[in-house]
C-alpha cells in the first residue's frame, strides 16, 4: 500500500502520534487525528501540516461511546471520502497498585486501553471492507500494545490485561479480515517517557534495557511507515521494539 494519497486515522497520540503524523502527512497522505480531553497538541499539529500544505483534520471524541466512534469515522469521511490505515494509539497508562484495585479502576482502565480501540478497529474495518481499491488491500490497520505484555511487571495490572487483549484483537481481526485488511501491532518498550516516571525512575529502566537507553518516537514511527508501505505480506504480527528489554 502506498502512502501517498492515503487517508490516515491516528487515535490519541499526542505524543509518539503527533510525530507519525508529520511523517505521514510528508510522504503525502492525508490526516486525521482523534483527541479527547487534551485539543492543543493535537490542533496544534494540524494547524502546522494545513500550513505546510498538508489536509488534516482534528476530532474531539471520547473512543469509549461507541456512538461517538461513528461520529468520529463520519466526519472522517466527509472530509476526505474514506480512511485507508487506521493507527490504535489510544491508551491511558496508569499505575495501579494491587491494594488499590476497585471495579471503577478495572472498568475505566479497561474502557480507555481495549474497549475504545477495539470498538474503533471493528467501526473502521467495516467501511474499509465496503470501500473499492484498483489493486492491493483495502485497508491496514495497526495497534500500539506494550512489550510488557509479555513480560509483566507490578501495579500496573488493569492497564497490562487490556493490553494483552489487544494481541489477542490484532490476532483475531487479522483472521477475521483477511485477505482484505491486514491487522498487525507495535510493542514497544518506552519510546517516549511518560510525565509520571521521575528522572530517577527513566534512569532505572534505561539500566534495565540491553541498549541502555530508552526508545525515540522514530523508532516506533519507522516501523509504523514499514508496516503501510513496505509490505502487504504481515498480518497477525505483533513487532516488540523494546531495546531488547524482551532478552533480560
Amino acid at each position: 500500500m502506498l502512502i501517498k494519497d492515503s487517508t490516515v486515522l491516528i487515535t490519541g497520540g499526542r505524543r509518539v502520534g503527533r510525530q507519525l503524523a508529520s511523517m505521514l502527512a510528508e510522504r503525502g497522505a492525508h490526516v486525521a487525528m482523534t483527541y479527547h480531553s487534551h485539543p492543543d497538541p493535537i490542533n496544534k499539529m494540524v494547524d502546522t501540516l494545513r500550513a505546510n500544505g498538508h489536509r488534516a483534520l482534528g476530532i474531539q471524541s471520547d473512543l469509549r461511546d461507541p456512538s461517538q466512534v461513528e461520529s468520529a469515522l463520519d466526519n472522517t469521511y466527509q472530509t476526505f471520502g474514506r480512511i485507508d490505515i487506521l493507527v490504535n494509539m489510544v491508551s491511558r497508562f496508569d499505575r495501579t497498585p494491587f491494594s488499590d484495585l476497585s471495579p471503577e479502576i478495572i472498568n475505566d482502565t479497561m474502557d480507555v486501553n481495549l474497549k475504545a480501540p477495539m470498538w474503533t478497529a471493528i467501526a473502521t474495518a467495516q467501511r474499509m471492507q465496503k470501500q473499492t481499491v484498483e489493486n492491493g488491500v483495502k485497508g491496514k490497520i495497526i495497534h500500539f500494545l506494550d512489550w510488557a505484555v509479555y513480560r509483566p511487571y507490578r501495579d500496573y495490572l488493569p492497564y497490562l490485561v487490556a493490553k494483552g487483549g489487544l494481541d489477542t484483537l490484532t490476532k483475531t481481526l487479522a483472521t477475521e479480515l483477511a485477505p482484505d485488511i491486514l491487522v498487525n501491532g507495535i510493542a514497544p518498550a518506552m519510546i517516549a517517557p511518560p510525565e509520571s516516571l521521575s528522572e530517577e525512575e527513566i534512569e532505572s529502566i534505561c539500566r534495565q534495557t540491553p541498549l541502555r537507553r530508552h526508545g525515540t518516537p522514530e523508532d516506533a514511527n519507522n516501523l509504523v511507515v514499514y508496516l503501510i508501505e513496505g509490505t502487504d505480506f504481515a498480518t497477525g504480527s505483533i513487532f516488540r521494539i523494546d531495546g531488547g528489554r524482551f532478552l533480560e
